[in-house]
């Protein structure tokens, strides 16, 4: 019986031992705040005006010197050691491109046909000399049809699909004597049906002495509907009695605007290689955008299969086989095309030669990944510190609409905001902050260590227990 009560008190001591181990874990996992010397590095930010926001583009020795490859250990500190506000963005380059498309003219003679009684529409048809016909509907506030072009992309230069046109610039003989004049547009697909995309625009050819006044151009809407326009029409009607000018060339005009994304060359080193294979490696995984693999001999094709890995010791998987080449042309040379990975994590290459080998040398590969800015708002004092390079730092970026509020973002947007100027890099914490545990993930582990701890002990003491029953039940039964 004293044998069992002792068991018994051993069990439940070591439940309420546990259990009380247990309560003091999420007192423990309570984080004080970070500081700069939490960091490995950082620097110090040049602010030469006085302004809520700044941005700067994150120095290129930070993407490869962070405790996490997708930067979540990034911060900006002021003056006073206190974190401040600040959100990542990608850094993209703005690109304006104007694009031009020679349109063909077709004068065109128009008979007007009004509606009659019983309510049907009006409608102008259209004839060129060469017999094309078209047939428009204007609508119940039929306009008057003065002098009518038709206008259609040049068949020799093909229009690109789904971009659409801002502007269509016309061009006259020069005239002797002053003109203005209105024009209207409409446009269609199908020569068929009929939307106008100008009503009214002014045209005009004024001299003044040497002096000239041109205007040529007409701007159209350029919304989905029309996007997809090959045909044009042109009505000018002139003003007063001048006589117009025959209309002899006519251009549309796009002007795109499209952002890329800047990027980061990413160079691989060397493992280990062979006559046929060669392996890879960068010093920490990081989310590529391309992967680029080229000979690195000139006039060279060589059939690859291309593996990767996303951290040192894990699993190889297939990426790509393709032939690879460095080919030598009038204009330089010719390399094989990057490899898209979408933002793949990778840390490791496996390149195997499918037939032949490299020569002397193995190919050279290089990744790219995106660049990001930093934007962050100047609370406190300067001067501020970037600083970056800490395994225990949880993600601290907020999104750029919660920091500048829409209502404050500049009109040209955040390519406005003064820039900060970066300083010379400085240690703060050391190296040993890339793999420092926080002080919750060490509570959290010698916790862990002692409640094993205290289970094998139980197990023990409750098995050297059960062994001693059993020894004294059979003493019992000898007796």
């Amino acid at each position: 019986m004293k044998a069992w009560l002792k068991m018994k008190a051993v069990k439940y001591g070591l439940w309420a031992a546990a259990v009380g181990l247990l309560a003091t874990l999420p007192a423990s996992a309570e984080e004080p705040a970070l500081t700069p010397q939490d960091f490995y590095q950082g620097a110090q930010l040049s602010t030469p005006a006085s302004a809520p926001f700044y941005r700067l583009s994150l120095p290129d020795r930070v993407y490869s010197e962070t405790a996490w490859s997708d930067l979540r250990d990034v911060r900006v500190f002021n003056h006073t050691g206190q974190a401040v506000t600040f959100t990542l963005e990608p850094l993209s380059l703005e690109k304006t491109e104007r694009y031009e498309l020679s349109l063909k003219v077709f004068p065109l003679q128009a008979t007007a046909n009004k509606a009659n009684e019983n309510g049907s529409e009006g409608k102008v048809v259209l004839k060129s000399a060469d017999g094309i016909e078209v047939t428009l509907r204007p609508g119940a506030e039929q306009r008057a049809m003065g002098v009518t072009y038709l206008l259609k992309a040049d068949g020799a230069q093909p229009p690109r699909e789904g971009d659409g046109f801002e502007q269509i610039t016309l061009d006259w003989n020069k005239s002797a004597a002053n003109w203005q004049a209105k024009v209207s547009v409409y446009g269609s697909r199908d020569l068929k049906n009929w939307r106008p995309r100008a009503t009214d625009a002014p045209l005009m050819d004024l001299l003044s002495g040497d002096d000239r006044l041109l205007l040529n151009h007409i701007d159209i809407d350029n919304n989905y509907s029309s996007r997809d326009d090959r045909y044009w029409l042109v009505v000018v009607n002139a003003e007063g009695q001048n006589a117009l000018p025959t209309l002899n060339k006519a251009q549309a005009v796009s002007v795109i605007k499209h952002s890329d994304a800047q990027t980061l060359d990413v160079p691989f080193g060397v493992e280990k290689a062979s006559k046929n294979e060669v392996v890879y490696q960068l010093k920490h995984p990081q989310p590529l955008s391309t992967l680029s693999v080229v000979p690195a001999q000139n006039n060279t094709v060589l059939p690859v299969s291309i593996e990767y890995r996303s951290t040192a010791e894990g699993e190889w998987r297939p990426l790509a086989h393709a032939a690879i080449y460095r080919l030598e042309s009038a204009d330089g040379y010719r390399i094989s095309d990057s490899l898209p990975l979408n933002k793949m994590m990778v840390q490791s290459v496996r390149i195997k030669a499918v037939s032949g080998s490299w020569g002397e040398a193995p190919p050279e590969v290089k990744g790219e990944r995106e660049r990001v800015e930093v934007i962050f708002n100047a609370q406190g004092n300067p001067p501020y510190l970037l600083t970056w390079g800490a395994k225990i730092a949880p993600s601290a970026s907020v999104e750029i609409g919660t920091l500048i509020p829409y209502t404050v973002m500049p009109k040209s947007g955040i390519e406005s905001l003064y820039t900060a100027e970066v300083g010379p890099t400085v240690t703060l914490g050391g190296e040993s902050r890339l793999t420092a545990e926080s002080a919750a993930e060490a509570s959290a582990r010698w916790q862990t260590w002692l409640l094993w701890g205290l289970l094998i002990a139980g197990v023990a003491g409750l098995g050297v227990i059960t062994l001693k029953l059993v020894r004294e039940a059979t003493g019992k039964r000898r007796d």
